[in-house]
């Protein structure tokens, strides 16, 4: 990593630590971060540059990924989900795992054999690399998917955890045709309150240096009848004395975004409708 990726990484890393979490998913995602950094702690660049490499060939040239938060990315099977629009929240229903599926009863000879071939192609590839590393690396990748549970106790099964959960092959599979997934039913991920943690971050003067000191009232979020007056009235927004609460939280952006963007098209339709002029009252 050179030193402008560093910079990066640590400016984004800060900016997870002060924006309050604006829905559920970003819940998620922040705390699946979280978790990776702490798992990859143990592993130089260099390894971690290893290991995405082997991982890679286990995928194929045009299945490859940049990072372990793309490779190993619950996000992908979200794409549909509630949780883009729900509020912070303390649990996620996500799709379950390759390596949870593949212990099912019900699963397919299709799912099966492609499971078998993964786990030995990836054994092969991950025959130079000592088992210390081997479960460390599984462990990233339970980390990078929210996995409390992933059964990673020796070589043998560290290997079936990154091949089922690493593999193109099944990802396919899944957006071809996902019933197998759906018949185990959803997987249930536990949070922390991170709206709450980083509140009380914040409170303790994280952005102070930035905006002042803030306040209780300056971590509250809007009632719907303030986001909708700030709105449609961006002056009164500036003279509320609320405004400082708006940077930190990224749930009250998107709900006065959504308003704005509202009047904006109610705005255009009305101009049509009228031959290009506003009517006047």
């Amino acid at each position: 990593m050179d030193a402008l990726d560093h910079q990066i990484t640590q400016y984004s890393q800060s900016l997870e630590d002060l924006i309050l979490p604006g829905t559920l998913i970003d819940c998620y995602e922040q705390h699946r971060r979280r978790l990776m950094r702490q798992a990859s702690a143990c592993f130089n660049d260099n390894e971690l540059s290893w290991f995405l490499d082997m991982l890679n060939q286990l995928r194929g040239v045009a299945d490859r990924q940049d990072d372990f938060d793309l490779l190993f990315d619950p996000m992908m099977y979200t794409e549909n989900s509630y949780a883009w629009g729900a509020p912070p929240g303390l649990t996620i229903n996500l799709p379950v795992l390759n390596s949870q599926l593949a212990t099912a009863p019900f699963v397919t000879e299709k799912f099966r054999k492609m499971a078998e071939d993964e786990i030995a192609q990836f054994r092969t590839l991950a025959e130079t690399y000592p088992d210390e590393a081997i479960c460390g690396l599984a462990l990233l990748a339970a980390a990078a998917l929210v996995d409390r549970d992933p059964g990673i106790t020796d070589r043998r099964s560290a290997i079936r955890y990154l091949a089922l959960n690493a593999s193109a092959r099944l990802e396919d599979y899944w957006a071809e045709d996902d019933t197998l997934w759906k018949s185990a039913g959803p997987r249930l991920v536990k949070l922390p309150d991170l709206f709450l943690e980083q509140k009380e971050s914040l409170r303790r003067g994280a952005l102070e240096s930035v905006h002042g000191p803030l306040t209780e009232v300056d971590l509250t979020c809007y009632t719907d009848e303030e986001v909708k007056h700030y709105a449609f009235n961006p002056g009164k927004f500036l003279m509320s004395g609320k405004t400082k609460h708006m940077p930190v939280c990224g749930y009250c952006q998107e709900r006065v975004a959504r308003w704005v963007n509202y009047a904006r098209d109610a705005e255009e339709r009305t101009i049509v409708q009228f031959g290009g002029k506003l009517p006047i009252a």
